[in-house]
């Protein structure tokens, strides 16, 4: 079995166990270091792992902040280099955010197909209902824009920095799990947007899907099934530049 070893507020990667065993041994980790691997919930010290008939040397005075230092409160850790998991109200504030930019961006469109019809209906010249038509037309053109323009910007963000509008402002982000690294265009768009948005639209077993979808954050780990099929979790924090 393989762990993500830390030191000193820093990570080394990943180490067998055997390696992990004989570095104990001779020094150059000590029983203070920590430890991490798949099933575990959240960092341990090795010597809660690993035996070893040795003295611990005293751990080094560490400066600021110990992002591998238990929580003083009830906050879920995800794997990952001291990242912590978004609670459930901040994802659905983002979702709630999103969608209202988006209709915002649509307002437009539904004045302008309204004064479209009130246009036909209306008992006036000729010349007055073309030019009440025209501008209705050029609302919704500009909705038009509107929600092409957010559409695009959000499509990149979620592939250059894990991060749909709401997502931006509120200062949460998509990572990979267990390492916390930028999930890509694949895992961010496709996987957790596009083939969910698919399975969706089927009949009966669509809405059904969708439901259990967002159920799926209940769990411990907060990871709906799109998180689970894209391999991703949503943590705190701005993407690093």
């Amino acid at each position: 079995m393989n762990y993500h070893i830390a030191k000193n507020g820093a990570q080394l990667g990943q180490m067998p166990e055997e390696e992990v065993m004989r570095r104990l041994q001779s020094g150059e980790l000590s029983t203070n270091d920590l430890c991490w691997t798949d099933g575990m919930t959240d960092w341990q010290p090795l010597g809660a792992k690993f035996r070893v008939p040795i003295a611990a040397p005293a751990p080094p005075a560490i400066t600021g902040i110990n992002p591998y230092a238990a929580p003083a409160s009830n906050v879920l850790r995800a794997p990952g280099a001291g990242l912590e998991l978004v609670n459930r109200g901040t994802r659905l504030a983002a979702a709630f955010l999103e969608g209202l930019i988006f209709m915002v961006a649509a307002l437009p469109m539904i004045f302008g197909g309204m004064m479209a019809g009130l246009s036909d209906n209306a008992a006036s010249s000729a010349d007055g209902n073309m030019a009440f038509s025209g501008f209705s037309v050029l609302l919704i053109g500009l909705s038009v824009l509107l929600i092409l323009g957010l559409l695009i910007f959000q499509l990149v963000m979620l592939a250059t920095r894990g991060q749909s509008i709401g997502k931006r402002l509120l200062g949460i982000r998509i990572v990979t799990c267990p390492n916390g690294d930028l999930p890509g265009g694949v895992k961010a768009i496709l996987l957790r947007g596009l083939v969910p948005g698919i399975i969706g639209a089927i009949p009966i077993l669509g809405p059904l899907f969708s439901i259990v979808n967002i159920c799926f954050i209940f769990r411990e780990d907060r990871r709906c099934i799109h998180d689970l099929m894209a391999g991703t979790q949503v943590v705190k924090g701005q993407p690093p530049h």
